[in-house]
């Protein structure tokens, strides 16, 4: 049977190291999928994910419990992949977001795979070229599965404003994927 997040937290909160190794397990998955989102590659994810977490075990005498575990984490995490943003563009080096696409191919159809794997690109192409504010919403909405208010505190930004820029990111997202569809069948 696996122990809720809270228990684990106040193990943690008393210094059991085990009991943070079973938070990482559980969500290491999410963690470096929402900070690919981010920071567009899975290398800097893992990199990024790995930091926050040890941010995560530093200060988990803070956590105080008004939010569930992963909202925390994520604005943890979320603020490690925005430094590593602010400084790649520092730097100049801020590299076109190509994040690698997860493989669900779950037919061996070449064809079938190929068109699959050609709408799996568009669709990373198209969040990519979204700007950070819309990438974030999509990323904790779609693919770390928070609510519009664990959103909301994992980004420090009222209700309204998630369900605001959740809806200009789909917007943006299907009038991108529809020019790309487009553009395909020409």
């Amino acid at each position: 049977m696996t122990e809720p997040d809270d228990i684990l937290v106040r193990r943690c909160q008393s210094g059991d190291r085990d009991a943070f190794g079973l938070l990482v397990r559980r969500y290491a998955g999410r963690a470096v999928g929402g900070a690919t989102v981010l920071l567009g590659n899975r290398d800097d994810a893992l990199d990024a994910s790995q930091e926050a977490f040890i941010r995560a075990w530093r200060n988990i005498r803070r956590f105080n419990g008004r939010s569930r575990f992963y909202t925390w984490y994520a604005a943890l995490m979320r603020n490690v992949c925005l430094s590593r943003l602010r400084r790649r563009r520092r730097r100049g080096t801020m590299a076109e977001l190509a994040a690698e696409p997860p493989a669900r191919a779950d037919q061996w159809d070449p064809a079938v795979l190929a068109e699959r794997n050609e709408q799996i690109d568009r669709l990373w192409r198209a969040i990519g070229a979204l700007p950070l504010h819309h990438r974030e919403v999509i990323d904790l909405s779609h693919f770390q599965h928070l609510s519009y208010r664990q959103i909301a505190e994992a980004l420090d930004v009222p209700l309204g404003t998630v369900m605001s820029r959740l809806h200009n990111a789909r917007k943006a997202l299907r009038d991108t994927l529809g020019r790309a569809e487009t553009e395909v069948r020409r």
